[in-house]
């Protein structure tokens, strides 16, 4: 059962989607990263009790790794960050300075992996969760920026609305990008149908169309990986 003291998702949100983490990114390969260990400390500072999980597999002897393995010898690395009962799960493939997935990757590079999948996971949380759309700085300080006197109406349902569908939209826009960085990018009607969902903000559309873009990309990766190996 919660405690009196734990914090709704979206209150998790609203705290850490706010932050400017500008000054503690840095470009590479035309991507933004955000370091992990600031990240991993102002998450610690508004919500000490977060805790961190690995998940893996399994290998060929039957030891359970932290790290997941594919035909081919690529892997990926999956983290969870979770708040009393509430929790939030990412993935990262394990690549190279190029962003391209490694055969049989030395500690290392799962290393690199794990981190920047842990701070993906932040983002999903919200936290630096703008530069994965692109954007200079959280759109609530361009939105204060723009209209500093003029409060926000208070509406209930409308509230409700924002707590169901924020994280789901999230997930969705992160998956994309995940995606797009492993070297697939829908087109066609899927494209359409992503950015049509996310404009929408339905809550429901967006879960379906996040696991049905989920097991499309992992195909097409795959039948990627088939081709490159022949």
């Amino acid at each position: 059962m919660a405690s009196a003291k734990q914090p709704t998702g979206k209150q998790v949100w609203d705290t850490l989607s706010k932050i400017n983490v500008n000054e503690q990114t840095e470009k590479k390969m035309g991507l933004t990263y955000l370091s992990w260990a600031w990240a991993y400390g102002i998450f610690m500072e508004h919500f000490p009790e977060m805790e961190v999980k690995w998940h893996g597999a399994e290998d060929a002897s039957g030891v359970l790794r932290d790290v997941m393995y594919y035909e081919g010898g690529t892997a990926s690395v999956t983290c969870s960050v979770i708040i009393g009962d509430l929790e939030k799960k990412m993935w990262l493939p394990v690549t190279d300075n190029r962003n391209k997935a490694i055969a049989h990757p030395d500690a290392m590079a799962i290393n690199t992996a794990k981190m920047r999948c842990l701070t993906k996971c932040f983002a999903i949380w919200g936290l630096g969760h703008y530069i994965y759309r692109g954007e200079d700085v959280p759109i609530t300080i361009v939105e204060e920026a723009s209209a500093p006197n003029k409060p926000k109406p208070k509406k209930a349902p409308q509230k409700q609305k924002e707590e169901s569908t924020v994280d789901h939209i999230a997930e969705l826009r992160t998956l994309a990008t995940d995606l797009h960085e492993r070297g697939w990018t829908p087109e066609g009607d899927t494209k359409k149908e992503i950015k049509a969902v996310i404009a929408s903000g339905d809550q429901e559309k967006a879960a379906a169309v996040t696991k049905k873009l989920k097991k499309a990309g992992e195909i097409a990766l795959k039948i990627n990986d088939e081709k490159e190996e022949k």
